[in-house]
Formats: C-alpha cells, structure tokens, sequence
C-alpha cells in the first residue's frame, strides 16, 4: 500500500504557482525595461522595435492582398470599359453601315433615275416612271407588276419601256399597281422593222427570254446584228424604240426564221417608263365609257 504526503501535494501546486507568477513579472519587467531602452537606431524602443519586426511580415501580407485586391479591381473596372466601348463601338459600325447602305441605294436610285429621264427624251409621250415590284415567268407566262395605277394616270394598253428598249405594255390596272406584259411572254407580238433595210414584220415572244421576228420575205438581206425596232403599226407601241438585235437567220418555205436577243435585260427590271396609249386605244376607252360602238 503507497503512502502519500499530504504536505508535498499543497507544495506541489504552490511551488507551480510560484513559478508562473515569477516568471510573469519577469516578463513584464523585460517589456518595462524594453519599453524604456532605446533601439540601437536610436529611434523609438527595443520594445517598438520588437513589435515592428514581428508586425512586419503581417504587413507585409496585408500590403501585398491589398495591391491583389486593387489590381483585380482595376482588371475588372478595366475590362468592363472595355467591354462597354466594344458595345459602342459595334453599335457605331453598325450605324455606319446602315448609312453607306442607305447612301449606295440612294446612289443607285439617282443613277437609274438619271437613266431613265435621258432615255426619256427619246420616247415619246412619257406619262412617267414606275417601280418593277415583281417580274414572273412560268410556262412561257411572262409577266411584271409596277408599282404604278389609274391614279397615276396609267391606263390598259400603255406602253413600258426602259433605256434600252421596248419592256412590253400594261394590260392590267388598279389603283396604285398595274400588271404588264411582258414582250418575251409567248402570246405578246408588236409590230417591228429591220432599222437597215427598212422591212416590216412581226416580233413574238418566245415564252422562254427571246424573241422571233416573223413575216419577213426569204429575199431580204437581213444578216446577224440587224437592230430591230418598233414599227408603230400595231396601234400600240411608237415608232423607233429598239426591240432587239438579229442573233440568226434561217430559211424556211415563205419566210426567214429569224432569231431576236432582246434589248432589255428582263430578269434584272427594277424601274420602267410608262409612256402614253396609242390614240386608237385611247378612242376605244372613251368610246367603252359612253357606250358608242
């Protein structure tokens, strides 16, 4: 059986005690003592020199998270005016844009307009110009719509036309639309002439883009590259305007098979001159109105 001391166990916990407490005020009188002697530069304490050296590497942490956080910031302040120029910048392109196209389809238009009125100087009885706004063409039916009507005085029978030649005549006509004919569709004819040998035919419609000019005798001297141009003997279309030029010619029993290119580029109208009807359609249309026969 152990025996115990009771006196060395109330020591035991003194003593500790003891100890702790001297080293505490040994403790605080270094701290006093450095508090009061001077660093060796002469500035400040040992005890402010202590506290500086250990604080330094905190510093030193906080200084460098702070140039961290302030380089990010700057980043993503730098980034979004980037950003929001790129915006604005896209957005001033695009403005550009929208003004060169608008500036080139108000060139294009003063160009055609400009064609269209000194090829107006050549046709006669001109009542206007009018936009194409649809050009069709299925199973030799070739035909266009104008953005032009009767409130522009525009009339069944009127003949269109552009700077290269005859386009064909409006044969149907509303409001602010009318419907034409075209002169490559298969049941359009006009009366034609050869500009050199002075020779009068008839000029059809193909259904297909091209043009036949019938009735002309085997004896004529019609030859490739011939001009043919409108007669003025079909009661419809004026005299002179060009219809096409010769591409072929062939013999046939009667007549020559002759082949036409037309003048006029059909697939590509976008405006056409809308010239006055021929007299004989206008006595018809006054004649229709009061009923004489």
């Amino acid at each position: 059986m152990r025996l115990t001391n009771p006196r060395a166990e109330v020591l035991g916990p003194r003593r500790h005690r003891g100890e702790l407490v001297l080293a505490s005020v040994l403790g605080f009188c270094i701290l006093i003592l450095s508090a009061q002697a001077p660093a060796r530069s002469r500035r400040g304490s040992v005890l402010q020199s202590w506290i500086l050296s250990a604080a330094a590497p905190l510093a030193s942490a906080v200084s460098a998270l702070s140039r961290t956080v302030s380089s990010g910031a700057e980043s993503l302040q730098s980034l979004w005016q980037a950003q929001s120029e790129n915006e604005r910048l896209k957005r001033e392109l695009a403005g550009k844009n929208r003004e060169l196209f608008e500036l080139r389809a108000q060139a294009s238009q003063r160009s055609e307009d400009e064609r269209l009125l000194a090829a107006s100087a050549a046709l006669p009885n001109l009542r206007g110009a009018a936009a194409v706004l649809l050009v069709e063409n299925r199973a030799g039916f070739q035909s266009a719509v104008i953005g032009a009507g009767s409130a522009q005085g525009v009339v069944a029978g009127c003949p269109i036309a552009v700077a290269e030649g005859l386009v064909g005549r409006v044969v149907t006509v509303g409001h602010a639309v009318s419907r034409a004919q075209l002169l490559v569709d298969a049941s359009a004819a006009a009366g034609a002439r050869i500009s050199r040998t002075g020779e009068l035919g008839v000029v059809r419609g193909d259904g297909r883009g091209g043009l036949h000019l019938n009735n002309i005798p085997t004896t004529s001297t019609v030859a490739a590259g011939d001009l043919i141009e409108s007669a003025g003997i079909d009661g419809i279309y004026p005299r002179g305007v060009p219809i096409g030029r010769v591409t072929s010619v062939g013999r046939g029993s009667l007549f020559l098979e002759i082949r036409v290119a037309p003048a006029v580029r059909f697939s590509q109208l976008t405006d056409v001159l809308v010239l006055a009807p021929s007299p004989a359609i206008v006595d018809g249309l006054e004649g229709a109105r009061s009923g004489r026969p």
